[in-house]
């Protein structure tokens, strides 16, 4: 079971936003969850309650095993240019945080 969560929230470059998100679902997506220690990713935009949000995109990858590791390996691919990047995106505004559970997962009904 997943006990950290990846949020990486970002935008596109202005007018690029379809470029974007094709290269992220289907090409960057599915390599970040070649590596080890990432099962799963999912990614959100805005609901239309929350359309002025500064930024227009969020995934949300879940971490199993140690998450330094996991990370490093993301980090180790990144810089040795064994991930596809896209000038898409728009670097400025990419932030990216690394929980980790505190409680078991609560559900409902």
């Amino acid at each position: 079971m997943a006990d950290h969560l990846l949020v990486a929230i970002s935008n596109a470059q202005p007018g690029r936003d379809d470029e974007y998100s094709t290269w992220y679902e289907t090409i960057h997506m599915p390599e970040v969850l070649a590596l080890p220690g990432f099962v799963s990713a999912q990614r959100f935009a805005p609901a239309p309650l929350s359309d002025d949000a500064p930024n227009r995109y969020m995934a949300v990858y879940e971490i199993e095993g140690d998450a330094d590791t996991a990370m490093g390996g993301l980090m180790s691919a990144v810089r040795g240019g064994k991930l596809n990047m896209t000038d898409s995106i728009d670097s400025k505004t990419v932030t990216m945080v690394v929980y980790k559970a505190t409680t078991p997962k609560i559900t409902g009904r």
